[in-house]
């Protein structure tokens, strides 16, 4: 007679996966009627961690018509479309990289990290305190964009995690 002793034992891991909420805000936003060159745009965009784990925060800043935007602003030598953005902080707030233009929607994207982690409960400094729409642009420079003429912010964040050491390496 034959016998085969046998043994079998598992374990189970159980991992609480912890979350990931912000929320995007600008509270002295309002949009106006009719927008003119030359005229400071409250536009204020904060974002605040209202998950549970820090987190690291992009944002995206989209401008819309950015064919007709870009040729206007180049017919004037100015290089950096940026600058309609007041009130940056560069200290707190870091360009990633090139602005990227989209081609079928006609878009520009300027994504800018904030340079610390958001921790729970706590909000990012504005990205900006306005907006401007240069002074020299003119009836041409406007009416080549448009009506609706559209800066669109979009706020990212990721989880911190040991093998993050800065925002870019996050959101590489």
């Amino acid at each position: 007679s034959l016998a085969y002793f046998t043994d079998k034992d598992a374990k189970t891991t159980t991992l609480t996966l912890g979350t990931v909420d912000i929320e995007l805000n600008e509270e002295n936003w309002a949009a106006p009627t009719a927008a003119v060159p030359d005229v400071e745009y409250a536009k204020d965009p904060v974002v605040t961690n209202i998950g549970e784990n820090d987190a690291w925060i992009r944002v995206d800043v989209t401008l819309s018509d950015a064919a007709a935007f870009t040729a206007a602003a180049a017919r004037h030598q100015i290089t950096d479309l940026a600058t309609i953005f007041a009130g940056h902080d560069e200290t707190k707030w870091t360009l990633a990289g090139e602005p990227v233009y989209n081609n079928e929607n006609d878009t520009l994207t300027y994504s800018y990290y904030y340079n610390t982690v958001l921790a729970v409960d706590e909000s990012t400094e504005a990205l900006f305190t306005s907006v401007t729409i240069p002074a020299v642009f003119d009836n041409e420079d406007m009416e080549a964009i448009g009506e609706d003429f559209t800066i669109d912010v979009t706020a990212h964040a990721i989880q911190t995690a040991d093998s993050y050491s800065t925002v870019a390496d996050a959101f590489a």
